[in-house]
């Protein structure tokens, strides 16, 4: 089972290569396919956002980071965002890969003397401005590049540029997640003792079961439910995490292996008990949860159980930080915050029967911080 991840296409190019007419092109085809589209244009953004920034090159990044942020607000959403813009530089590229998912960079070539032939009939941005080349930065490494001068008319390149944008798999966004979790589980700061979550299920559990967690961490769950007599696997996809489970619990009847849920799937042996996944989802994008519990629909038994904990969309560090998309915030590292309904519809749509949900603050205190979070359990049906 699957759902739909919209994107970003940017189209990018010196003025004059005709970044509008190509983008408007492209909107519409991908729209007349079925996808759920809109159109921006730097331009008219500029002029919407009250002219507020320069021209300066610390004003246009600025605003080009506005420009993707909105665009990844957007897309998050559900739709195909097209954006013409020129924001060519390379910190906007950077920020643009880590932090906006399904990102296409086309650029489209065309040389400078038909550039400035076109914009003497419009702009007149090169009598005014001069050599805009030293403006920005151009790409080095574009998703597509696509000439659009001579006898290529924009129809051409913007048939070439849906074609590219449907059948090419984009990379996804990382939000610095990685760096991040090797440093946090590096300098051994995680608490060692049992969650309250996993001491609150501890009595649903009658041993000897066969237990999957997701996202173990530094092992202390897993080490807790081994105690108990289960047979615990355990994954992350921190190696520092799992270096250090393998390190600390080697004498329990326990394994602890590096890599996603869908990626170490052909590696499991079948069928478990239980799935359990504490403060992990949170930390991961929709399309990863989305994997993650289609494979726990195939790994679990039926009459299996998940056991799921997240912060909620209602937790007030959901209202902290940098901006990705409604439910996702940069507040010293990436989270998405769960919506409650949402979560259990996305596990019926897998034959799961939600046996119970909660949400609410004091269920995982850790020192200073009370988050808001969602816990449900679910069977597996048959």
């Amino acid at each position: 089972m699957s759902e739909e991840f919209p994107g970003v296409i940017w189209i990018t190019g010196f003025s004059g290569a005709g970044k509008t007419t190509v983008g408007r092109k492209v909107e519409a085809r991908l729209r007349a396919q079925g996808l759920r589209t809109l159109f921006l244009d730097g331009d008219d953004l500029r002029s919407i956002l009250a002219h507020r920034w320069g021209y300066e090159r610390g004003d246009r990044v600025d605003l080009a980071r506005v420009y993707f942020h909105l665009c990844s607000h957007i897309a998050a959403q559900g739709l195909t965002v097209v954006i013409s813009a020129v924001a060519m530089y390379d910190e906007v590229r950077v920020w643009l890969r880590d932090h906006v998912a399904r990102t296409l960079e086309v650029y489209l070539n065309v040389p400078l003397k038909e550039r400035r032939r076109r914009d003497a009939r419009t702009k007149r941005l090169y009598d005014r401005v001069g050599n805009l080349q030293d403006l920005y930065d151009p790409p080095t490494s574009p998703d597509l590049i696509v000439d659009n001068f001579g006898g290529v008319t924009p129809d051409d390149v913007a048939d070439r540029i849906a074609l590219f944008y449907r059948t090419h798999t984009r990379a996804q966004a990382d939000w610095g997640r990685t760096p991040h979790w090797q440093a946090f589980y590096s300098n051994g700061s995680a608490p060692v003792n049992p969650s309250p979550f996993a001491l609150s299920i501890a009595d649903r559990l009658m041993p000897p079961l066969r237990i999957l967690e997701v996202g173990c961490g530094n092992g202390r769950d897993a080490a807790f439910f081994a105690s108990l007599g289960h047979q615990v696997t355990g994954i992350d996809a921190s190696a520092a995490a799992i270096e250090q489970c393998r390190k600390a619990y080697a004498a329990l009847d326990s394994a602890f292996l590096h890599g996603t849920l869908p990626d170490l799937s052909n590696r499991l042996r079948k069928p478990f008990d239980a799935l359990y996944c504490r403060f992990v989802l949170h930390a991961m994008p929709l399309h990863e949860e989305v994997a993650l519990l289609d494979e726990a629909s195939l790994l679990l038994r039926p009459g299996g159980r998940v056991f799921l904990e997240a912060r909620s969309i209602n937790d007030p560090m959901a209202r902290m930080g940098e901006v990705i998309s409604p439910t996702e915030r940069i507040h010293g590292h990436y989270r998405r915050f769960i919506i409650r309904e949402e979560l259990e519809r996305r596990l019926r749509d897998r034959c799961f029967q939600v046996e119970s949900s909660v949400e609410a603050d004091g269920l995982a205190l850790h020192g200073n911080d009370n988050p808001v979070v969602v816990r449900v359990a679910a069977m597996r049906q048959p």
